[in-house]
């Protein structure tokens, strides 16, 4: 899969309270970008439009669910990146603006270089939801081997076209967790859900 992208860069902490404010999460947002540049010379460009409206989609997702936090902290915390991940992937928050050169053919496991759009997104989760678990929960979040599966990501790719809420479920399945994959989008349907020692 090649260096991960290392994502979010904060100094301060509160990263839940900073996520949850679109400015900041749009800066976020943008070191991903910016790192992704620097690392493969392509450029993703955030779609202020689409990510406003994934933004606020998203935020009022995660007040709705806002009390399963008392019941399981770390899986409120993962439900609620695996949504962000959903609504700007649906939404189509970010886009590739300049492509690699034609005769740059991505190795078989560059999964950056084949899914621009969708690596970025999905590290920009997993990095933002390390900050928040390490800082709310006190864990060390870690994301599972199938992050290195190129059939993994197909599939990822090819699934959400019809039903955008897989995201939620794939995003389960790279943090290393059991996915719901019959109704992601409903939390309390989700194993944590009847397991809440399942992150202890």
């Amino acid at each position: 899969m090649g260096q991960p992208l290392s994502s979010i860069h904060i100094r301060e902490s509160g990263t839940w309270d900073r996520v949850r404010k679109l400015t900041l999460c749009r800066q976020l947002l943008q070191q991903c970008c910016d790192e992704y540049r620097e690392r493969h010379g392509v450029r993703i460009e955030i779609d202020d439009r689409q990510f406003t409206s994934a933004f606020f989609a998203w935020l009022d997702v995660i007040s709705h669910h806002a009390g399963y936090r008392r019941q399981n902290a770390p899986d409120y915390f993962q439900f609620a990146f695996g949504v962000l991940l959903r609504d700007l992937l649906r939404d189509k928050a970010v886009h590739v603006s300049t492509e690699p050169a034609p005769h740059l053919q991505p190795a078989a496991d560059d999964i950056a270089s084949w899914w621009p759009v969708g690596y970025l997104l999905t590290w920009f989760c997993i990095g933002t939801l390390k900050h928040v678990m390490r800082e709310e929960c006190a864990l060390e979040a870690q994301p599972a081997d199938a992050l290195a599966h190129r059939d993994v990501w197909q599939s990822f790719r090819e699934n959400i076209v019809e039903e955008p809420s897989l995201a939620i479920a794939y995003f389960d399945r790279f943090m290393g967790s059991e996915p719901n994959w019959r109704e992601p989008g409903q939390i309390h349907n989700r194993p944590g859900a009847a397991n809440p020692d399942t992150h202890q």
